[in-house]
């Protein structure tokens, strides 16, 4: 990371005018209001699914900014950073979301290797397709992508072979090795899956529920008090990897494959657990013409941590979502999206973690010329969570939420 940071600073450095291409900035600012009548949320300690909660409306606050520099075709450099309200709950209101530097190495037969260092998005999601990891289709993510949002962002080095089989077909092989994301886990098993936008800024730490096991005296004490930090410094000096494979037509119907092991060794380092979490997603997307898509993801997966016969958590965990969207004309979008998650206890030990539930979304989004844009969703999901805190509601984690925006991009 420190290398990477270097070449970041060097590459600040340099006048942007000397390159065949200019910076170009660009970014959004969206205001919205979330009406809940679910359970505490999860940003205040509770396992409520959504940001708002029957107790607390949420006003949203959130601008976005990126930073792109071409100083030729085979090179790039990428920031991207946020500012939220001082609504947006526990963790920090701001902060960086990726940082990397892309170089190609254009081969013959329209065939190319890319390669990438620095903190990125894997680009696996067919619902965050838009820039700045934003949803082309809907306001709230998937529990799936939400949980990559929040806890799993690599920062390695990626390579990426890819290739154009005749006019349209493209394939793409790639490898990623990193670190600093051992702690992606203990969400999932102390939490369980939720549903919303908000994207976790490296170094940020977020609240986790009042569990017995996670008390003073509790099973695994050691853990921080303030919560989980879900990117940041690694913790066992251990590299995980990732591989993932696409191949379809860009315009029409396209599958996408992916395997990531954080390969954590399970310990306590300074107040955190380096999880093993191991998952695959299966991905694929179709389109008809400029007005139909169909898009869908299948994850699944196991985390741990700890050492048998001692305190440990173990978890296997699914997740899978189906969405259909409608572009009526270039201002109207409707989608709709159903999905189903479920987190099993594997290990028998302090709380129950087991998390299941089903959610129903509906969206429809209306665009004001080539800036501003207006959305209105409402999202229901159903299920319980077994390790409920004492102060919540007692497995159930039911609840329905009413989400009004206008977003403004630039």
């Amino acid at each position: 990371m420190r290398h990477c940071l270097l070449r970041f600073a060097i590459c600040l450095a340099l006048p942007a005018s000397t390159g065949v291409h200019a910076a170009e900035w660009f970014g959004h600012a969206r205001a919205g209001f979330d009406l809940s009548d679910a359970p505490t949320s999860w940003l205040d300690g509770g396992v409520g699914r959504h940001l708002a909660d029957a107790d607390r409306d949420r006003v949203q606050v959130e601008t976005q900014l990126a930073w792109l520099w071409e100083p030729d075709p085979a090179w790039r450099v990428y920031l991207q950073a946020l500012a939220r309200g001082a609504t947006a709950g526990s963790g920090r209101h701001s902060g960086l979301l990726e940082a990397h530097l892309e170089r190609d190495f254009f081969l013959a037969d329209d065939r190319r290797i890319g390669l990438r260092v620095g903190q990125f998005f894997l680009p696996t999601s067919r619902e965050a397709v838009d820039p700045l990891w934003q949803s082309r289709y809907t306001l709230t993510l998937s529990a799936l992508n939400s949980w990559i949002a929040e806890e799993f962002r690599p920062i390695g080095i990626d390579a990426a072979w890819q290739s154009r089989d005749g006019e349209t077909r493209e394939w793409e092989l790639a490898a990623t090795a990193f670190g600093g994301n051992d702690s992606a886990g203990a969400l999932l098993a102390w939490r369980g899956f939720a549903q919303h936008d908000r994207l976790s800024v490296l170094g940020e730490v977020l609240q986790l529920p009042p569990l017995t096991s996670l008390a003073d005296a509790g099973e695994f004490d050691g853990q921080r008090d303030d919560g989980t930090r879900p990117f940041g410094r690694d913790l066992d000096g251990r590299i995980g990897y990732a591989l993932r494979a696409h191949y379809g037509d860009p315009e029409r119907l396209r599958g996408f494959a992916s395997v990531v092991d954080t390969r954590g060794d399970r310990g306590l380092h300074r107040g955190e657990y380096a999880w093993r979490t191991r998952f695959a997603v299966l991905g694929g997307e179709w389109q008809s013409g400029e007005r139909w898509t169909l898009a869908g993801e299948w994850l699944r997966g196991n985390s741990g941590m700890g050492f048998a016969p001692g305190p440990r958590v173990d978890i296997d965990f699914s997740a899978a979502y189906l969405l259909a969207s409608f572009a009526a004309n270039e201002n109207w979008r409707c989608s709709a999206r159903i999905e189903h998650f479920r987190i099993s206890d594997r290990d028998g030990v302090a709380e129950d973690n087991g998390d299941h539930g089903r959610a129903l979304t509906l969206s429809l989004f209306r665009q004001f010329g080539a800036d501003w844009r207006g959305a209105i969703e409402l999202a229901h999901a159903t299920g319980n969570h077994a390790a409920a805190p004492p102060s919540g509601p007692a497995l159930d984690s039911d609840g329905s939420q009413l989400r009004l925006e206008i977003r403004r991009s630039f």
